[in-house]
């Protein structure tokens, strides 16, 4: 079962990144954050750190209309967590909403998000987190 502050902790990363507040999401990250974007999602150096990191989020955010990720649930999975995410979004320029069930797994170290990869399927997600 995940922890309470572990809930807790990643609820408000979700608050922050969907109000746009980077600042605020830097501040529940390690200074050695890392993301790790799926494969199907085309990245080729995996941002660190919270200069990098924040850089990305904002460009990653700058790059859609509207872009809304949900968390519905947290699972634990060995020392990861996974978030069971509801994903809303729409490109720039598209009249298209997207909907999907993706999910984000996380490592959390001394209270703050040490490790985040982000995921189109979630069953990928759940299988990769509790073979790590």
């Amino acid at each position: 079962m995940v922890s309470e502050h572990d809930t807790a902790l990643l609820r408000r990363f979700y608050e922050a990144l969907n109000g746009g507040d980077f600042d605020a999401v830097m501040d529940l990250c390690d200074h050695q954050v890392e993301v790790y974007v799926a494969p199907e999602v085309v990245r080729s150096v995996p941002p660190r750190g919270h200069r990098d990191v924040k850089a990305w989020l904002r460009g990653w955010f700058d790059s859609w209309h509207d872009y809304r990720p949900e968390p519905e649930d947290f699972v634990e999975a060995g020392d990861q967590v996974v978030a069971l995410v509801h994903l809303r979004a729409r490109g720039k320029g598209s009249r298209f909403l997207i909907e999907e069930e993706i999910a984000d797994v996380f490592e959390v170290d001394e209270g703050k998000i040490s490790m985040l990869r982000l995921y189109v399927e979630r069953d990928v997600a759940l299988a990769q987190a509790r073979h790590n």
